[in-house]
């Protein structure tokens, strides 16, 4: 009866720990039903971790007032609860708030759960092993989870499917509420293992974070395949959690390991997730390194005084690296997107196709692509599109799609680079946190550092052999090769490029510019408002052919 009571309270805080992650699948779908942006689905993240970080002293003192196992039952009700009203939510604010409340109670049934298991126990104990087992995978697998639950049900059954588990480890808490005597006394605070530890959970969490958001939202990868192709990671830190050792080295290595796998993930070649599991790897190896030589290490977890240290430590680390990340991805995405559109647009009229469907072309199959889900947008453009061409003309637009879809996989990999740069940068300075200054055998650590340099390399290697070629908007004022498909068509053809040059020159737009705001209404707002002048009026006209 017991082991099973522990089970529960081990699986429950595994949810409360996974929380900030798990939600990271189901962010598309917000982003598109609750009408939001990158940076307002961020916060269903960030919200829970930074409530979750304030709330984690406060329950530690009602613990000590009111024993473990009710605060523990609370805690684990109060979680059910909000579960409960996050699935409902209607809107993104009625969401955060719920999520805040849900946090408050994860945070009362975390510091519960650790003096409800003994997890300040041996090693060997049951109650430390669940404990580990819910830090290390309950985190690394919450992604997969809700990504799963994500596309065969909906983003609501992920708060659904943890209220029934809450309930039941409320419960449990209660069976258990006499805490296990002869707790010995907290450890001092070691500041360097603490900022490394902010750190490196910064760094992890982001990686997940980024990741999933880039193959879901940026690349339209269906969920399940991307909640199957991120179970990497958790496997690989399950795996690596094993690894014996000295805890500085393990945590060193482990975040030189992370800064490698963020780093390789920078430099994605293209949107196959084959691509993905050598970087998910080498993050999911350093993970299970660092995090428990880290938390039960080098910041022994022996009272629940120093889980409250390390779970703080933690959360705080990751709320610092969403409001960094969450505003870089969204600023790049945006001006990417912008960018990739006009590329397109660019492959579409340098196609050797009839002048009038192509420049009809053109921004039908651009006009979707946004931020919130350009390749997405795309591929329902081609689709729609298909059917207008048969014969030859079918299989230069399936070139032209094919061209273009490189150029939307190619810009959201640009928007994401610096965020992955920055988190491998949070995963770097963990390290050298923990070497600076520090009494430690530095040739595992150098290795460890090789290897991670290597693959790197080899990412940005691979990287700039396989990756498209850039598309170049030509400046319009100067001469360029026109597509030159010979006859009637073709001349009718080079001559409407033309004429659209010596507009956009006379306007000092490009090409790609002018025809965009022919077509589309929210380009034609802006075109008039960058360069002065609307390029649909009968005076714009004269003036872009004639000066």
């Amino acid at each position: 009866m017991r082991r099973t009571q522990l089970v529960l309270v081990a699986v429950a805080a595994g949810l409360a720990l996974a929380d900030s992650s798990i939600v990271a699948l189901a962010l598309p779908p917000l982003l598109d039903e609750l009408d939001t942006t990158v940076t307002g689905v961020a916060a269903v993240i960030g919200v829970y971790t930074l409530v979750l970080a304030a709330g984690i002293s406060p329950a530690a003192a009602l613990a000590r007032r009111l024993g473990p196992g009710h605060v523990g039952a609370a805690g684990m009700l109060v979680f059910a609860a909000a579960s409960v009203g996050c699935a409902v939510a209607g809107d993104l604010a009625t969401l955060l708030v719920l999520r805040g409340v849900q946090a408050a109670g994860g945070a009362a049934a975390l510091i519960a759960a650790f003096d409800l298991m003994d997890a300040g126990g041996s090693d060997a104990s049951l109650g430390r092993r669940l404990w580990i087992g819910a830090a290390v995978f309950g985190t690394a697998a919450g992604p997969a989870i809700g990504g799963a639950l994500t596309d065969l049900l909906d983003w609501r059954a992920i708060f659904v499917a943890q209220a029934p588990v809450a309930a039941a480890a409320a419960a449990a808490c209660w069976g258990l509420r006499i805490p296990p005597p002869g707790a010995p006394a907290s450890a001092p605070l070691r500041w360097r293992a603490a900022i490394a530890l902010g750190a490196i959970s910064a760094a992890l969490t982001a990686v997940l974070f980024l990741l999933v958001l880039e193959l879901v939202a940026g690349w339209s990868v269906d969920p399940l395949e991307a909640a199957l192709a991120v179970s990497v990671l958790p496997l690989a830190a399950l795996g690596a959690s094993r690894i014996p050792g000295d805890p500085h080295v393990r945590a060193a290595c482990g975040c030189l390991l992370v800064a490698a796998g963020a780093a390789a993930l920078a430099h994605l070649p293209d949107a196959r997730l084959a691509w993905t599991v050598g970087p998910q790897v080498l993050a999911g190896i350093g993970m299970g390194l660092a995090y428990p030589a880290l938390a039960g290490g080098m910041l022994p977890e022996r009272t629940s005084a120093d889980a409250e240290r390390v779970l703080v430590a933690r959360h705080v680390g990751i709320v610092v690296a969403l409001a960094i990340l969450a505003p870089v991805v969204s600023s790049q995405l945006d001006e990417v997107t912008a960018s990739a559109r006009y590329q397109g647009v660019a492959v579409v009229l340098d196609a050797k196709m009839d002048p009038i469907a192509k420049i009809e072309l053109a921004p039908a199959l651009l006009d979707g692509v946004d931020t919130q889900d350009p390749r997405g947008g795309l591929e329902a453009a081609v689709e729609a599109q298909r059917p207008r061409f048969e014969g030859d003309e079918r299989a230069a637009f399936e070139r032209i799609a094919e061209r273009v879809d490189d150029v939307i996989v190619a810009a959201v990999a640009e928007a994401f680079r610096p965020a992955y740069l920055i988190t491998g940068g949070l995963a770097l300075l963990a390290a050298l946190v923990l070497v600076l200054g520090a009494r430690v055998r530095l040739a595992a650590i150098g290795a460890t550092a090789a290897v991670a340099a290597a693959a790197v390399a080899g990412a940005v290697a691979l990287d700039r052999e396989r990756r498209p070629e850039p598309v170049v908007i030509a400046d319009p004022c100067h001469d360029r090769e026109t597509p030159g498909s010979g006859g009637v068509l073709g001349f009718l053809q080079d001559r409407a490029l033309e004429l659209l040059d010596r507009a956009a020159c006379e306007y000092g737009s490009t090409r790609e510019e002018l025809v965009l705001a022919l077509a589309d209404d929210a380009e034609h707002e802006r075109f008039k408002r960058v360069y002065g002048v609307d390029p649909r009026s009968a005076r714009g006209i004269l003036d872009g052919l004639f000066g």
